[in-house]
Parts: C-alpha cells; structure tokens; sequence
C-alpha cells in the first residue's frame, strides 16, 4: 500500500485512544514531539496502541505514525513513541503486489491477530547501514507491525515461515 494511501487509512476517524498523524484536526488534543526529523504534532486520538510490546522494549505501547519530513518523495514513515518519546522506528509499508510475503502467511497472522483483512495494514522496520560511500537499507520481513485500522491496534508478529529474512536487503 503506498504511503499516501496508509496515511490516509490511518487518519481515518477511529475509536478513542488509537493513532498519530503529522496534521492533526483542529480543536484535537495533540502531542509535540520533537523527533530525528524534526518537530512533528501527534494527534493522540489517532495513537497506535500495543497491547502486547514490541519485543524487547517493554513500555512503549502508544505510538504516533507520521510521514517522514523529505524534500525528495519517500516511502518511508516514522513510527515514533507517544509516552516516553525517546523510541521510533523508520518504517515501510507493505505492497502486497510485491508479493515479498506468501499471501496465505499473511493471512494466518491476520487470523491469529484477530485481524479483518480489510483493516490490515502491514509495516516493516527498516535498518540502514553505511556501506563505505553508500547506504544498505534492509527491513525486517521476518517480523512485520501487522496494524489493526479500524481499532488502532499493533502488534509486531514474529512468522512461523523460517523463509523471511530479518535483514531483507531492498
């Protein structure tokens, strides 16, 4: 899905407590954040919640999704902590027409995740590494944020398919 269309998912009116998008509407009850990219204002209505941690960073459950400030268009987003805010991740949304992740997988994990396909929006982590003069950029298909729209819930699911690579080089 490209990125605009995830934005524009994400955004969507959703029930309380759920996700972060870069422009809040008026008279929202927001959160300033000043990231790696900049300042970005959260609308806390529109927070991603975990209920289950990311694995390995045991108390970060509310995050903000934004699209990452660039001068060149990018796919890129940032998926950064609401409370505390010294965490974020760089992420990519998932095009399934790139067929990188074996439709029935997908499938298995939207069902044990309770998930309604029409909701599912799926994210992976990105890495970058300086390789000499230039940049490998990786994401982590081993382990995708499999994100519920409607109910603004995440969670990062680890898939029983040993064929996905943690550093899936693009």
């Amino acid at each position: 899905m490209p990125r605009e269309q995830m934005a524009a998912k994400m955004a969507a009116p959703a029930a309380p407590g759920a996700i972060a998008s870069a422009t809040p509407s008026e008279g929202v009850k927001t959160k300033t954040i000043d990231t790696r990219f900049g300042t970005i204002e959260f609308d806390l209505n529109q927070a991603l919640t975990f209920p289950k941690a990311i694995p390995g960073f045991v108390g970060y459950q509310s995050f903000g999704l934004a699209m990452v400030p660039s001068e060149t268009q990018s796919s890129f987003m940032l998926l950064q902590a609401l409370e505390p805010t010294d965490l974020s991740f760089i992420v990519l949304p998932y095009d399934p027409a790139a067929a990188l992740i074996e439709t029935k997988d997908v499938e298995a994990a939207q069902q044990q995740l309770g998930i309604a396909p029409a909701d599912c929006a799926v994210m992976l982590i990105a890495t970058f590494r300086k390789l000499g003069s230039s940049f490998e950029t990786s994401v982590n298909m081993r382990a995708p944020i499999f994100i519920d729209t409607t109910n603004r819930l995440a969670w990062q699911h680890i898939m029983t398919n040993d064929r996905y690579d943690v550093r899936h080089t693009l």
